[in-house]
């Protein structure tokens, strides 16, 4: 795992709270890396190389390069206590980076790149209803992001995000006693902040509020248009966006 000698002090969220209990908690259905895995190995089986924008601790990484077994992939993330546990699981098969999407610089180009809730997102707010949602809350970062992902791919590659749904209040019983709770507080300007927290008989064990940015679709697409991307597809199973780098 390779670390930058400065990290961007720009603001980006980070899950350095709860990363001990982020997989405790992805592995017991809060994503379907199964489905998601097999989406995206359609987009990516005639790329190269791919950067994963967001890496987390390797989870559908992991199922990608079992399925693209020829993959040259890249992950970065912000968050080193997570990466820590993606260089576990995915050992030398991934190349892994401690970056900000906004200052990363990678000295490489890739055929695609893809955030699966890492950095940005879309949500289905309804049926073929979509809202963007970004770990970035200031629109001038999401658009400096948006410039440092096309300066790492190659010409026509591709930018893919994935969809996920709405945001509400949840909780759910993990193993051990181990109870999870997510809290939904809307905030001015179509932002929200999301708090995390795990407990076991009502003591808190681990917590982290994070802080997201909501743009309508329309605006999302003119922001990444002006950033050399043009809109391609919706895959059928309504998974992931794909955009491609045209200039």
């Amino acid at each position: 795992m390779q670390k930058t000698e400065e990290m961007s002090k720009e603001s980006i969220n980070q899950y350095t709270k709860i990363a001990e209990y982020y997989d405790m908690l992805m592995t017991t259905g809060y994503y379907n890396y199964d489905a998601q895995s097999n989406a995206l190995t359609q987009i990516l089986k005639s790329c190269n190389s791919v950067l994963e924008l967001g890496i987390g601790t390797g989870l559908l990484a992991e199922k990608i390069i079992e399925k693209l077994p020829e993959i040259y992939l890249v992950g970065i993330d912000f968050t080193e206590s997570m990466l820590v546990k993606a260089q576990n699981r995915l050992k030398k098969n991934v190349a892994l980076h401690a970056e900000n999407v906004l200052s990363m610089n990678l000295d490489k180009k890739f055929d695609a790149a893809f955030s699966n809730g890492g950095i940005w997102y879309f949500i289905e707010n309804e049926p073929n209803d979509y809202i963007f949602c970004s770990h970035l809350i200031k629109v001038q970062h999401i658009i400096k992001s948006f410039h440092n992902v096309a300066s790492h791919l190659n010409d026509k590659g591709c930018l893919i995000f994935s969809v996920q749904g709405v945001h509400k209040d949840y909780e759910k019983t993990l193993s051990n006693g181990i109870t999870y709770r997510q809290k939904i507080y809307p905030r001015p300007h179509s932002k929200f902040d999301k708090h995390y927290s795990f407990s076991r008989k009502n003591v808190i064990l681990a917590e982290q509020t994070c802080n997201y940015q909501l743009l309508p679709e329309s605006m999302a697409k003119i922001l990444l248009d002006e950033c050399g991307f043009e809109f391609q597809y919706i895959t059928s199973c309504k998974q992931y966006y794909v955009y491609k780098k045209v200039i």
